[in-house]
This record gives structure tokens, C-alpha cells and sequence, in this order.
């Protein structure tokens, strides 16, 4: 199960024992228009499919976890 918020430009997920946190893209980007990726290739005039590149104003694989409570292991392993 997935909670998430968004606060401005972050993102905050929940999941089951940590916070995510990741900053969305700029809105006001002039490159990419808030889409946070800029489309290139050989298809982006031609009505084909375009090639897309993540915008340097966002980085989509680059987020914060913050862990939250503590696993309690109560068993005794044997090794």
C-alpha cells in the first residue's frame, strides 16, 4: 500500500517502515516545462515516438528514506 503527499516541489511516500522523500521537477523549467524530461531524436518532428532524457532540473533516481520505528527481532537464531 502506497500513502504519498505532495508539499510544493517534494513528494513524501510512505511505505512500510521508511519516508521517502523526492524533489518533483521545477515547474518554471525553461527546458522542459515542468514535464521533467526533454524529448530529442529523430521522431520529435516527425509524428513518430520521441526519445526522452530526465531534464536536468530533476533527478527521478535520487531520493531521501528515513527510516521509521525499529524491527524487534524477539527469536534467538541459532547461528
Amino acid at each position: 500500500m502506497r500513502n504519498s503527499i505532495t508539499i510544493r516541489r517534494w513528494r513524501i511516500d510512505l511505505y512500510e517502515r521508511a519516508l521517502y522523500l523526492q524533489k518533483q521537477p521545477n515547474p518554471r523549467c525553461a527546458d522542459c516545462g515542468g514535464k521533467g524530461h526533454v524529448e530529442y531524436g529523430p521522431g520529435y518532428h516527425d509524428g513518430e515516438e520521441p526519445y526522452f532524457a530526465p531534464c536536468d532540473c530533476w533527478d527521478p533516481f535520487h531520493n531521501i528514506r528515513i527510516p521509521v520505528g525499529r524491527t524487534v527481532i524477539t527469536e534467538r537464531y541459532p547461528f
